[in-house]
């Protein structure tokens, strides 16, 4: 527009106005406005430009006649501005789509506002795109190209932004509250989860321990009830086999009986038939004499094989070994028939006699060979009959000598890990600081040695022949003092193997050790308090 006065610029503003204001309305809306300029200058601006030059410059949506000098100098503006970025658009368009890429766009847009770029404004374009990422065409940048931020901008643009973040860090204050607090929730939820599964699994245990507890409780009265069987029917299978024997005893008897009376005839006749015999020789007058002395000499035979023979008779009644051995010598130096049978009884009663002694004395020795060889020799020669008692004693023994073995070859075979296991223990649990005690206890130690754990440590430690596996090995039950075994028992009393090995497998083997051992000698105790009372 041309150099003119305020007064006719005034006037040529207010024909314009009144040109296009047709209506009369006072006012020209945005079309009304894109023509007049349209008419002004060739081609004009875009709709969206004419109403960003209205927000621009004018109070309302509409134009008023004070306000179109302002409104066609920021129409101006952006027409020549356009002019400029159009061609820089069209350098970056350079396969002419008319489109250019997204980056591009904010290069040029980035290019024109220089360090008032508003990235806040930028995202919200790009929000604002019907078809996000796809190629942004000039007429979607001309606004934004040609609204050039002021300061005030900028600085409205950082008040926005500050707050944006402070709305940021609110919410995502609140996010993270909340997200903790669901953390909370969910640590909670898990931690009463997790103790209602250790609850449930605590209470699965104690059932099931119940159960077994329950189980071990009806197998033991079980087991307790059929050894009390076995033992009643052992009873009185031994009852009825000693009855027999008393009876083929006083059958013997019965047999026997006048056995004696008939050996003391038979020495009375041998002895008179060998002095009639003596006197005979002294007289000595020829052939008759010899006669007689025949007579005499077969009679004192016949009188000594009757005497040989009840004297085995009587022997077998007594079933005194010495009589017989005597007995059986005699029988055979004078090599008799044995029409009665009594030489096969009395040598089957010897054996008898020394296979009952074979028994006492491999139980007297406790060695399970001696004992084993003892028992076969009784089963070998049929006597088990004969020595029911002794056979039922001496296999009770075999058992619990036998165990005693297992447990000293777990002695044995018991790694030194674990015996340095037990060792290790700075404040051991009372139920193994016990079993040690007792152990020691049998071993020799007096009660008071081993009531400081150091002191356990330290015998625990030993090597050598000091070493807690050899002096276990070694030890015999029969050479424990009944108060030692008595007090350790008492010790021990309140445990279960069980409760042991749940702690300490270590531990859990000496108390088996000390456990067997005490049992032992108290078995050994109960047999010579019934010994003594039979």
């Amino acid at each position: 527009m041309g150099e003119v006065g305020v007064a006719e610029r005034k006037q040529v503003l207010q024909h314009v106005f009144q040109k296009y204001d047709a209506q009369h309305k006072g006012e020209l809306t945005p079309i009304q406005l894109q023509i007049l300029h349209g008419d002004l200058r060739m081609g004009g601006i875009s709709l969206p430009q004419v109403q960003a030059c209205i927000k621009y410059t004018c109070v309302g949506e509409h134009c008023q006649m004070s306000e179109l000098y302002d409104l066609l100098q920021e129409m101006d503006r952006r027409y020549f501005l356009i002019q400029d970025v159009r061609w820089e658009y069209s350098m970056l368009d350079r396969e002419s789509k008319d489109t250019i890429s997204v980056e591009q766009a904010r290069w040029l847009v980035q290019a024109v506002h220089g360090k008032y770029f508003s990235k806040r404004k930028w995202e919200r374009f790009l929000k604002s795109r019907a078809v996000p990422g796809s190629g942004v065409g000039f007429a979607e940048v001309e606004v934004m190209l040609c609204d050039i931020p002021s300061k005030t901008d900028a600085e409205d643009e950082r008040r926005l932004t500050e707050q944006d973040e402070d709305e940021k860090l609110r919410k995502r204050k609140e996010f993270e509250d909340a997200l903790a607090k669901e953390k909370e929730k969910m640590k909670q939820e898990k931690e009463d989860q997790h103790k209602r599964k250790q609850n449930a699994k605590d209470q699965e245990e104690e059932d099931r321990r119940k159960r077994r507890d329950d189980e071990e409780q009806r197998r033991r009265l079980e087991e307790a009830e059929r050894l009390r069987r076995e033992q009643e029917e052992e009873e009185e299978r031994l009852r009825k086999v000693e009855e027999e024997e008393r009876k083929r005893k006083e059958a013997d008897e019965e047999k026997y009986r006048d056995a004696e009376m008939y050996k003391g005839e038979a020495e009375r006749a041998e002895k008179d038939a060998d002095e009639k015999l003596n006197q005979l020789r002294q007289s000595a007058d020829g052939k008759n004499t010899e006669e007689e002395e025949r007579i005499l000499s077969n009679k004192i035979k016949e009188h000594r094989n009757k005497r040989i023979r009840y004297q085995l008779k009587v022997a077998i009644k007594s079933r005194d070994k010495f009589q017989l051995e005597y007995s059986v010598t005699e029988f055979k130096k004078a090599e008799l028939s044995d029409d009665d049978m009594d030489m096969e009884k009395a040598q089957k009663l010897l054996k008898q006699i020394g296979a009952k002694d074979g028994l006492h004395k491999a139980m007297s020795k406790r060695e399970i060979q001696d004992l084993e060889k003892a028992m076969t020799f009784v089963r070998k020669h049929g006597f088990e009959a004969e020595l029911a008692r002794e056979m039922h004693s001496a296999g009770i023994l075999l058992g619990r000598l036998r165990r005693l073995e297992r447990i000293r070859h777990e002695i044995l075979e018991l790694k030194q890990s674990t015996v340095a296991e037990i060792r290790s223990y700075t404040n051991p649990p009372p139920i193994v600081h016990t079993v040690m005690t007792v152990v020691f206890l049998l071993l020799g130690h007096a009660e008071k040695e081993t009531k400081i754990w150091k002191a356990v440590q330290a015998l625990v430690g030993k090597t050598g022949k000091e070493s807690l596996k050899r002096r276990c090995l070694e030890l015999k039950s029969d050479a424990l003092k009944l108060g030692v075994v008595k007090r350790g028992k008492t010790l021990l009393g309140s445990f279960e193997l069980d409760d042991v090995r749940d702690i300490s497998a270590g531990a859990a083997t000496f108390f088996v050790w000390a456990t067997a051992i005490i049992e032992d000698v108290m078995d050994q105790e109960e047999e010579k308090t019934n010994a003594a009372a039979k």
